[in-house]
C-alpha cells in the first residue's frame, strides 16, 4: 500500500511538473501584436515572443517560480506558476498596458532651436577586443556628456567584430536611457519604442539613425543599451550568435557597462584590471543648440 502510495504521489508531482505555458501577447489598447516581448523565469530561463507576439515555453520543474513577460514602453505582467498547477498545458492571452511615463523629448517650442553643432562622444578610441553578447542580454553603456549642454541624438553607432562561428544572425534592439548618477545605473527610458536593427557579421560600425525620434541628450550624459535578439526560432541549446561587440580599455575609474537578461535588472558589465575597464565601442553623434 505505502508503494502504491509513493508512486501516485510521484506520477502526481511529474504530472503537475510537466507543463508549458502558450501565449499570445498584445497592446491592451490596439490589440495588435507586440513581437519580441521578453518572457523569462526570474529565476531561470528566458525566450523571446515570435513576430506575432506568440510564444511557447517549458516550464517543466519550475512551479515554484515566476513568469515575467515585459516589453519596452509597457508595464510588466507576474504569474506564480503555482496558479497553473492543475494544468498540462496553459493558454495565455496577455494584454499589456502602455506606460504612463513623462519622457522628456526634445520639443520644438515657439522658439526654434537652431542645432548647428555636431558631436560624436562614446567609447572610441581603437580597440580590437572581440566579445560576445549572449542572445536575450542587453548591453549598456554611459556616455558622458563633456559640453554640459542638452542636446538631441543624432546617429548611434556600434563597433561590431565578425564572429567566424555564429550559427545565426542576431537582431538588436537599440534603447536610450537617462543617466542615473546616485545609483550608477541606467534610468529612465528617454524613448519608449523598440528600435530593431538587423546587424551583419563581420567587423564595421554600424550606424544607426535615430534624428526623426527626438531622443534627448541630457545634459549628464546618456546610456545606449543594445539588446541581442533571437528571430529564428528554436534553437539548439548551444547556439552560436554574431556579430560580436568590438571592446576597448578605458581609463574610467569606475564601471560604466552593465547587462540585463531578458529585463530581469541591471548587472555590473564592466571588466577591469590595472589599465582600466573594458567597455563596448559605442557612442553617438549629437547635435547641440548654437552658442549665442
Amino acid at each position: 500500500m505505502k508503494k502504491i502510495l509513493l508512486y501516485l504521489l510521484i506520477l502526481t508531482a511529474s504530472i503537475l511538473n510537466a507543463q508549458t505555458i502558450k501565449g499570445d501577447i498584445i497592446d491592451s489598447l490596439t490589440k495588435e501584436p507586440l513581437p519580441y516581448a521578453n518572457i523569462v523565469l526570474i529565476n531561470g530561463k528566458g525566450i523571446y515572443s515570435d513576430e506575432k507576439g506568440q510564444f511557447e515555453l517549458d516550464v517543466k520543474d519550475n512551479i515554484y517560480d515566476t513568469l515575467k513577460i515585459s516589453s519596452l514602453g509597457y508595464q510588466a505582467k507576474f504569474f506564480p506558476l503555482t496558479i497553473f498547477k492543475n494544468h498540462n498545458v496553459v493558454n495565455l492571452k496577455v494584454p499589456l498596458n502602455a506606460k504612463v511615463v513623462n519622457i522628456e523629448e526634445v520639443v520644438i517650442s515657439q522658439k526654434k532651436i537652431n542645432y548647428n553643432q555636431k558631436n560624436v562622444f562614446g567609447e572610441n578610441k581603437e580597440g580590437n577586443i572581440g566579445m560576445t553578447s549572449l542572445v536575450g542580454y542587453e548591453t549598456c553603456l554611459y556616455i558622458e556628456n563633456p559640453t554640459q549642454t542638452a542636446g538631441k541624438v543624432k546617429r548611434t553607432y556600434i563597433d561590431l567584430k565578425r564572429r567566424d562561428n555564429a550559427d545565426y544572425i542576431a537582431m538588436f534592439n537599440i534603447k536610450f536611457y537617462e543617466y542615473d548618477e546616485k545609483n550608477n545605473v541606467p534610468g529612465k527610458e528617454l524613448y519608449s519604442k523598440n528600435i530593431y536593427v538587423n546587424p551583419k557579421n563581420h567587423k564595421y560600425r554600424l550606424w544607426i539613425d535615430v534624428e526623426e525620434y527626438n531622443i534627448k541628450f541630457p545634459k549628464n550624459g546618456i546610456c545606449v543599451g543594445v539588446e541581442l535578439i533571437n528571430t529564428v526560432g528554436k534553437v539548439e541549446k548551444y547556439a552560436k550568435f554574431g556579430p560580436m561587440f568590438r571592446y576597448t580599455i578605458s581609463k574610467k575609474n569606475r564601471p560604466i557597462t552593465w547587462s540585463n537578461y531578458h529585463n530581469t535588472g541591471w548587472r555590473n558589465g564592466s571588466t577591469g584590471g590595472k589599465t582600466g575597464f573594458v567597455n563596448p565601442m559605442i557612442g553617438v553623434e549629437v547635435l547641440l543648440p548654437s552658442k549665442e
